[in-house]
């Protein structure tokens, strides 16, 4: 049952190390998009997908020894639980890494939700940018002014030489 529950916790420290690796990309994203550098988030997108991955891998391994070990998948309460029927010596540092799992993922939702917003703000600037962009070289109509010519929005020497 040691060994059992010594994988377990190495299953865990590998996902609590893939957590905070992805906080840390979460983070970085966050600037980059503060600072409008749109190069390096396609870079930055492809390691957090490349995480994520091995986030999925790790849970599914997990969830895999889970069902090994005490016939169901367990959360981390019903580790700690499991623990204390079967390896008490284990509690401990089960309940230690339930705590850091319980303070990651709060601080990760939060970094994604503030991505998400940023890029909400982005798309809206850029399309704004883009309005500006299209209207400035778009052909203008003909508009005639009171002399029935076209106005081309320049200063028109003929309404100073008819006043004068």
């Amino acid at each position: 049952m040691k060994q059992k529950m010594q994988n377990l916790i190495e299953i865990l420290d590998k996902e609590l190390k893939a957590y905070t690796d992805l906080k840390e990309l979460f983070s970085e994203k966050r600037e980059i998009l503060k600072k409008s550098r749109s190069d390096d988030l396609g870079v930055l997108d492809n390691k957090i997908l490349a995480l994520n991955n091995k986030i999925v891998k790790l849970n599914k391994q997990r969830e895999t020894f889970s069902v090994e070990m005490t016939g169901k998948n367990c959360n981390m309460s019903e580790f700690i639980e499991f623990a204390e029927q079967n390896a008490p010596d284990f509690v401990k540092q089960l309940e230690d890494r339930k705590v850091k799992i319980c303070k990651l993922i709060p601080e990760i939702t939060l970094l994604n939700n503030q991505n998400v917003e940023l890029l909400k703000h982005g798309i809206i600037i850029t399309n704004k940018m883009l309005e500006t962009v299209i209207d400035a070289f778009a052909p203008q109509g003909s508009y005639y002014n009171g002399a029935g010519k076209a106005d081309t929005h320049d200063i028109d020497m003929w309404t100073i030489s008819k006043e004068i």
